[in-house]
């Protein structure tokens, strides 16, 4: 539900230091009489009127005490790890609701650009995925194009062992996440790849290993069996294959290389 800021403004609290109408990122809030005035043909529901109220005129809860330290994570981001052998425990459907209930505090562009997450659960439910995959690449090697394709991607022998029955695109996974976002909408493809980061993240806090599935997600479009009526006018914006690892990595993996530059004028 989006934020609506008229219906939560408690008057008699307001102290009237204009603080609300300073932060608006949309110009929706003005100070009028002393009081802030509220144009919800404006408002995005981002709340920002409410959270930098120094008087919580807008009834909001407060923040946690203990927030994360760099440190913490820090030491977060250093667990996370691609996961691809699992463990035969499948995440239960609440542990799924909890994993993505980190949802409803993903930005998104004006709040309103919803994420559609499907959840394919279950070993035989992510075996069926790769049925029409199969059936596809078996197409193509009659027709003499799947040893084409190979050979320009030089990934023959990847292709082969999936032509040939193994999951090489879900890795065994016991749960699979895709995630859906409006179609044109412009902010909408970074929207889902940082809903998808976020329960990545959120996996790893509850214990869990995750794949960014890459592969799933640029043959998406074309494998018409994956798509559902629920989705529609919808589009691809992240894949992810998790569940409980099977192995659990003991040291600290190497530093990753980045380069950042800085521009003084």
């Amino acid at each position: 539900m989006i934020f609506c800021p008229e219906e939560k403004f408690v008057r008699n609290e307001c102290i009237s230091c204009g603080t609300c109408a300073e932060v608006c990122p949309s110009h929706a809030v003005k100070m009028h009489d002393g009081y802030p005035a509220f144009n919800s043909g404006l408002c995005i529901g981002c709340g920002h009127c409410g959270i930098f109220c120094p008087a919580n005129a807008f009834k909001l809860e407060p923040l946690p005490v203990n927030a994360a330290t760099p440190q913490q994570y820090m030491s977060l981001l250093e667990a996370r790890r691609t996961i691809r052998i699992y463990s035969d425990k499948v995440p239960s459907e609440d542990e799924i609701d909890t994993l993505i209930s980190v949802l409803s505090q993903s930005p998104t562009g004006v709040n309103k650009q919803g994420i559609t997450v499907r959840v394919i659960r279950g070993s035989q439910a992510v075996g069926s995925l790769l049925k029409p995959v199969q059936k596809m690449l078996k197409i193509l090697h009659f027709t003499g194009l799947l040893h084409l394709i190979g050979k320009i991607t030089g990934m023959s022998d990847y292709i082969e062992r999936l032509r040939g029955g193994e999951d090489m695109i879900f890795r065994g996974a016991p749960v699979v996440l895709f995630f859906h976002v409006p179609r044109g909408n412009p902010t909408g493809y970074a929207d889902g790849v940082i809903a998808a980061t976020a329960v990545m993240y959120h996996a790893v806090s509850m214990g869990m290993g995750t794949l960014w599935n890459g592969v799933a997600e640029k043959i998406y479009p074309y494998t018409g069996a994956w798509h559902t009526h629920a989705t529609k006018g919808t589009r691809i914006t992240a894949v992810l294959c998790i569940g409980y690892p099977e192995l659990e990595p003991k040291w600290k993996a190497p530093s990753r290389i980045y380069t950042g530059t800085y521009h003084t004028s």
